[in-house]
């Protein structure tokens, strides 16, 4: 399971957008966002990422 994440780096805070079952379907949703964004992955919250869904357990 992948995630694409809003990561908010001056507070250390995470906002999960989408989790997806595979990295190329995290990369299309990813690759919408950049696009929507004139084409950059930084907004004025933070920057869009992709990761591997974290194992909490």
């Amino acid at each position: 399971m992948f995630q694409v994440v809003l990561d908010m780096a001056p507070i250390r805070k995470v906002h999960v957008i989408a989790e997806l079952p595979t990295k190329e379907e995290a990369m299309d949703k990813y690759i919408k966002l950049v696009e929507a964004n004139q084409g950059s992955p930084i907004t004025k919250n933070g920057k869009y990422t992709i990761r591997k869904k974290p194992n909490n357990g």
